[in-house]
């Protein structure tokens, strides 16, 4: 049984595992947490929000009602073997190092810039509500911007294009740049950013 939802990361976990398990005879059941939370409850705005982004946000009460009454049949061998084929391609994928998920499948691109202007739209927001310019916890900014998007990405890859900021000088920081906690970034003359 594989839970996955609908979002780039776990439909990329789920046609992983599923090209691990190429040579097993095993029966596989998948389980949406996207589509069974929307089946369990009529909530079009929570639909058209993207929510649940991730199974994480589904409450554990909600995953138990789904594994006792919806694991449903086996996944039909053709769909299998083409999400398999899915998964050993992305192991031999060294191009597209960023994955979306729209319209129900997973599209790559190398752009991995694609989401500094919105980075840098989040810190602005956040200076604007301060009375003064100060340094703040990576990890406020970080939260703001995963917050805000409506494509589930992870703290790491956030983290990661801010540190690619802070060398590009768009933000200057405070601290150690050992974890999200201990450093604290603000925005430097943003001028200096072209996006590509």
């Amino acid at each position: 049984m594989i839970w996955t939802c609908q979002n780039a990361h776990e439909q990329i976990g789920l046609r992983l595992v599923l090209g691990m398990l190429e040579q097993k005879t095993n029966a596989i059941y998948v389980l949406d947490t996207f589509q069974l939370f929307h089946e369990l409850y009529t909530l079009p705005q929570l639909a058209e929000d993207h929510y649940p982004r991730s199974t994480g946000e589904v409450s554990t009460e909600d995953l138990l009602y789904f594994y006792e009454h919806f694991q449903g049949r086996p996944l039909k061998e053709a769909l299998r073997h083409s999400l398999c084929k899915e998964g050993l391609n992305l192991l031999m994928d060294d191009y597209n190092c960023i994955h979306t998920w729209k319209y129900h499948e997973l599209w790559g691109n190398n752009n991995e810039d694609r989401e500094d202007d919105f980075i840098i739209a989040c810190a602005k927001r956040l200076q604007e509500e301060q009375e003064e310019t100060h340094y703040q916890v990576a990890a406020r900014l970080i939260g703001e911007v995963l917050g805000h998007m409506e494509e589930l990405r992870e703290v790491e890859w956030i983290d990661y294009r801010l540190r690619q900021l802070i060398q590009q000088g768009i933000f200057t920081y405070e601290g150690e740049l050992k974890g999200i906690l201990h450093y604290k970034v603000k925005l430097a003359d943003a001028t200096n950013y072209n996006p590509s």
